[in-house]
């Protein structure tokens, strides 16, 4: 797949777990089924990628991830009622939702993806995922846009200190997938703090706005 430059550096990173704070319209759905596929392209893993919500999981990746998939003719089968795909090299990716993140419990997994972490309740990593990667010193992706100070917040600011620990942030316009003009239009159309929240990143007292990639901040 064909990554931007901010989603290849993420791509490339070696960290275990990667932190990625981005505006709106960055690319994030895209660099998650790029992640999804370079795990599961090895026989026999198990990946998970989890959406705040059912709706969330089957709307955001389900349709453009088994286009992918099937283009590179790897899909052995589907289970489209519970978002399972079982690759020909026996490998299985699971579309999940955090609304009932006890149910993600019991099992064991390869890589995680958590998207739009700050409407994820914290528990469902902490709690629930952490554990299931020991077993296969697994590793993890986290992505969102930022919602004021909050459990993904956190994971931000402390993964630049933590080893084995990454963080990246990155502006809408950094994606190159949304005009300058029309970033422009929005900022005259929205408020400050929405502008920020939704186009730039945690906020203009972390970063500067418009900046480029930033990596093993303190908050």
């Amino acid at each position: 797949m064909r990554l931007t430059k901010p989603q290849q550096t993420i791509s490339d990173n070696p960290s275990r777990f990667r932190v990625v704070s981005a505006g709106r319209r960055f690319g994030k759905t895209f660099l998650s089924i790029n992640e999804i596929a370079k795990h599961s392209r090895y026989p026999g893993k198990r990946v998970i990628y989890i959406a705040p919500t059912y709706r969330q999981a089957k709307t955001a990746i389900w349709q453009d991830l088994l286009e992918q998939l099937y283009d590179k003719n790897w899909i052995k089968k589907v289970n489209q009622s519970e978002l399972t795909i079982t690759l020909v090299n026996g490998s299985q990716i699971f579309i999940r939702s955090s609304d009932n993140h006890q149910s993600l419990r019991g099992s064991y997994y390869h890589f995680a993806i958590f998207d739009e972490c700050a409407d994820i309740a914290p528990e469902t990593w902490y709690q629930v995922i952490r554990p299931t990667l020991s077993d296969t010193q697994g590793s993890a992706l986290f992505i969102g846009t930022p919602k004021s100070k909050n459990w993904f917040y956190d994971l931000w600011c402390n993964a630049g200190a933590e080893q084995d620990w990454a963080s990246f942030s990155y502006t809408t316009l950094d994606g190159g997938n949304v005009a300058p003009e029309e970033i422009e239009a929005a900022k005259r159309d929205l408020g400050e703090k929405e502008f920020e929240q939704e186009y730039l990143r945690h906020s203009s007292h972390i970063v500067k706005p418009y900046s480029t990639h930033s990596q093993n901040k303190i908050c």
